[in-house]
């Protein structure tokens, strides 16, 4: 049985495998396999609460966003910008969400 805290960090890793993928459309199918391998990794030791990763792929997703967050304000007024922009915002949404939920805390410090 999954607790609340496992759920959340699933969704979370779900979320940026997704984004992995919609990324590789929008840049015209050629797809980062690293990008998706660190992804797909994420999303597992979310899965599994191996000890603080919250924290660590909090931090990855807060850095990835605020690196790209001036060059896509700049350029706002192009969709793909736009669309950027918003996906950098989801992505600073999740880093709190991992970083300072209870429940994931929780989940990512009780097992190995």
């Amino acid at each position: 049985m999954q607790n609340k805290g496992q759920m959340l960090g699933v969704a979370v890793g779900a979320y940026m495998i997704v984004k992995e993928i919609l990324n590789a459309i929008m840049a015209g199918g050629s797809l980062n396999l690293y990008s998706l391998i660190i992804a797909i990794a994420a999303a597992a030791v979310l899965w599994f609460g191996v000890k603080y990763t919250n924290y660590v792929v909090a931090v990855i997703l807060m850095l990835v966003a605020c690196t790209h967050l001036p060059d896509n304000l700049r350029n706002i007024g192009l969709n793909a910008y736009l669309i950027y922009t918003i996906e950098g915002v989801i992505d600073m949404l999740a880093a709190v969400l991992l970083a300072f939920h209870p429940d994931i805390r929780q989940h990512c410090k009780l097992s190995r």
